[in-house]
């Protein structure tokens, strides 16, 4: 998978690739009395609304909404907290993440856009769906590529969109609020604290002192070009909660966790960092992209890489907490891996 965005809009940040969720309750009963109960109660759950403050203003949505249009980061958090979801976009840079049942739920629902790629939205999907809700987990910079009108002549349109991948974490939560399932969000949490303090503990010691950088292994530029990730980005904000030293920042702080560097310049932006991060498939293997780069003499010669201070980061687009525990392990054991542990 490739983030089309950053290949097209080159420095902007593109997290989410459009969904749009909802899942038809319907009552069965053996009385029509009960049929029209059932059907009453959730006609009435649909009317009440609630104001809900999101970065697109403050919003009147359903009180609980019954049929959800989630785009972006929004469609995991929501499908595993069992939001009412009618429709999405595609999600595809976690499939390999996903248990049977949340793979299951994903493929059951139409979808409506390609991951990562929000120009590709179809309205007319948004509209089969019959949504009381959409909720745009995209960041704002990606908010002209919507047709706005469109969406919300549909339905309220709440937009919750991260300026940094790491902020699938508060932003989860704020998926699950506007959907009205929070109780049913968050399971995994406390597991995912627990581990990485765990982590953070065990390589304190050993490599704290040492400085991170990171390389995007799907993030598509264009030809010689790698992208450079500093800290809370793409695969880099699996480290968040572990204690470790990112340094540097874009050369436009406006890209805010990352940029594309001439691979000629590589040195200049790796060459004084101890250890490189970097994303690989499920199954261990780099990128096309990537191993291009490393096949370069320039990737060869920085010191991370003669030192073999590497780590292959595994479910490295992860951005829920059930999902991030399967990066956690692969960072646990690319760390384990490290000469300064070793010794």
């Amino acid at each position: 998978m490739q983030l089309k965005e950053l290949s097209r809009l080159r420095q902007a940040v593109v997290f989410g690739a459009t969904a749009i969720l909802a899942v038809g309750v319907v009552g069965c009963s053996s009385s029509d009395d009960s049929a029209g109960s059932d059907s009453g109660a959730t006609s009435a759950a649909s009317s009440q609304t609630r104001t809900f403050e999101a970065q697109n203003g403050a919003i009147e949505i359903p009180s609980e909404p019954q049929s959800i249009v989630a785009c972006g980061y929004a469609v995991l958090p929501l499908i595993q907290a069992k939001a009412n979801l009618s429709a999405v976009c595609e999600w595809t840079r976690e499939i390999d993440n996903m248990d049977a049942e949340t793979k299951a739920a994903y493929d059951a629902l139409p979808k409506v856009a390609q991951d990562a790629d929000i120009s590709t939205l179809d309205y007319e999907g948004v509209s089969a769906a019959d949504p009381d809700l959409i909720i745009m987990g995209v960041p704002a910079r990606a908010q002209s590529m919507v047709d706005m009108g469109k969406l919300q002549s549909l339905a309220p349109v709440v937009f919750l969109g991260p300026k940094a991948p790491g902020e699938w974490r508060t932003l989860g939560e704020q998926f699950a609020d506007a959907a009205a399932v929070s109780d049913n969000y968050g399971e995994f949490k406390q597991q995912y604290d627990d581990r990485a303090a765990q982590i953070a503990a065990k390589y304190k010691d050993s490599l704290g002192t040492l400085t991170f950088g990171g390389v995007c292994d799907s993030c598509a530029g264009d030809p010689g070009e790698f992208y450079r990730e500093f800290a809370s980005s793409f695969t880099t904000n699996l480290f968040d909660d572990l204690g470790f030293q990112f340094p540097g920042q874009p050369a436009d702080p406006a890209d805010v966790h990352g940029e594309f560097v001439s691979t000629e310049q590589i040195a200049a932006s790796l060459g004084n960092v101890n250890v490189i991060v970097y994303g690989v498939g499920p199954d261990g293997k780099v990128s096309p992209e990537l191993q291009a780069l490393m096949d370069s003499p320039l990737w060869k010669s920085l010191p991370a890489v003669q030192a073999g201070n590497l780590v292959p980061v595994q479910h490295a687009l992860a951005a829920t907490y059930q999902t991030a525990l399967l990066a956690l392990d692969s960072i646990d054991e690319g760390l384990s891996k490290l000469p300064a542990n070793k010794q």
